[in-house]
């Protein structure tokens, strides 16, 4: 990973959402995309991936009310629908990048463009159910 976007350029929400540059590399032998955390304001506490969803599937729906997370789509294409209070944002995710760092209280609902997607998530939290913000309007 490189250095975070400059100001204004990929910052949404005032900064509570940014993207970051990712540092793949391509060549005869495939694709490395190296992610150090150092580089991410939080220190990760859980990773996931999500995949195998029939194109056109919606998933997320939820802000976390102290978590951060960042996205990265590692295959495919996901476009997230970004959302604090009246502000929208659309914004897509693919494999070339950048990922997406996502702050607290920042509604994000993600919809899958095909079958081979996989999103990865990166958090600062464990599971907790109790730690969604489910509607929109409470984000």
């Amino acid at each position: 990973m490189t250095a975070p976007a400059a100001e204004g350029e990929g910052v949404w929400f005032d900064g509570r959402v940014r993207s970051l540059p990712l540092a793949r590399h391509v060549d005869a032998r495939g694709a490395l995309l190296p992610i150090e955390f150092d580089q991410l304001p939080f220190m990760p506490r859980r990773l996931f991936t999500v995949s195998g969803m029939p194109a056109g599937t919606r998933r997320g729906g939820h802000a976390h009310r102290a978590g951060q997370q960042f996205l990265v789509c590692l295959q495919g294409q996901v476009d997230l629908c970004l959302r604090v209070k009246d502000e929208e944002q659309q914004i897509p995710l693919r494999p070339e990048g950048p990922g997406l760092l996502i702050g607290p209280m920042v509604w994000c609902a993600q919809t899958y463009r095909s079958q081979d997607t996989v999103l990865l998530v990166v958090s600062s939290e464990p599971y907790d159910p109790d730690s969604y913000v489910e509607h929109w309007e409470e984000a």
